[in-house]
């Protein structure tokens, strides 16, 4: 998709896992998609078009599965917080305040029937 520059300053973005740098008012071709296309769109000087379906689909707001949260644990460029805010979507009140214990809590709900 592409992104554009709005800013008077360098920008970066992450796409798979490294950082794509886009200078002020250039527009550059990014695949972006799930936590990075969500990151993208947080930042009001940078202009996000042609994001797919799928793509948009994996937006933030979007109910996430057990499973889909519990593969975030194991990202290592989702920070701590988002994982464990997409875990309480999931588990509610009751979620657990360390990393391992809300995995056992979503491998657990990810098991029931």
């Amino acid at each position: 998709m592409k992104v554009t520059n709005n800013s008077k300053a360098l920008q970066g973005v992450r796409s798979k896992g490294r950082a794509v740098y886009i200078s002020p008012g250039e527009t550059r071709d990014v695949d972006l998609g799930g936590v990075d296309l969500e990151q993208a769109r947080r930042l009001p000087f940078l202009k996000v078009e042609g994001a797919s379906k799928a793509a948009a689909n994996q937006d933030g707001d979007s109910p996430k599965t057990a499973l889909e949260v519990l593969e975030m644990a194991k990202d290592q460029n989702v920070q701590f917080m988002s994982f464990k805010s997409a875990a309480k979507k999931l588990l509610g009140e009751k979620t657990p305040s360390t990393k391992d214990d809300i995995v056992a809590a979503l491998e657990e709900l990810a098991t029931q029937p």
